[in-house]
C-alpha cells in the first residue's frame, strides 16, 4: 500500500445509488402495503407490496453486512502491511 486509507464501499457512488434504490423500494413497497387495498381495492397489490418492501429490505441489510465485512477486511490488510513494514 501506498499509505492511503483503505477504500471503503460507503464512499463508492455505485454503492450508494444501489441503497438509495433499495430505500426506494422499500418506501414504495410500504406505501403499496399500507395503501393498495384502501385507495385501489386491490388487496394482491398490498400483498405485493409487502413482498416487495421485504425483499429489498433483506437486500439492503445484506449488502450493508457485506461492505461492514469488506471494510474489515481492507483495514485489517492495512494494519498487516503496516506492520510488517515497520
Amino acid at each position: 500500500m501506498t499509505g492511503k486509507p483503505p477504500p471503503r464501499p460507503e464512499d463508492d457512488s455505485l454503492y450508494r445509488a444501489i441503497m438509495m434504490v433499495l430505500i426506494g423500494s422499500i418506501l414504495l413497497g410500504a406505501a403499496l402495503t399500507l395503501t393498495g387495498e384502501a385507495f385501489f381495492g386491490s388487496r394482491p397489490l398490498a400483498t405485493v407490496g409487502l413482498g416487495m418492501a421485504g425483499v429489498a429490505f433483506v437486500a439492503y441489510w445484506g449488502l450493508r453486512i457485506k461492505a461492514r465485512a469488506a471494510t474489515r477486511r481492507a483495514e485489517a490488510a492495512a494494519a498487516e502491511d503496516e506492520e510488517s513494514r515497520g
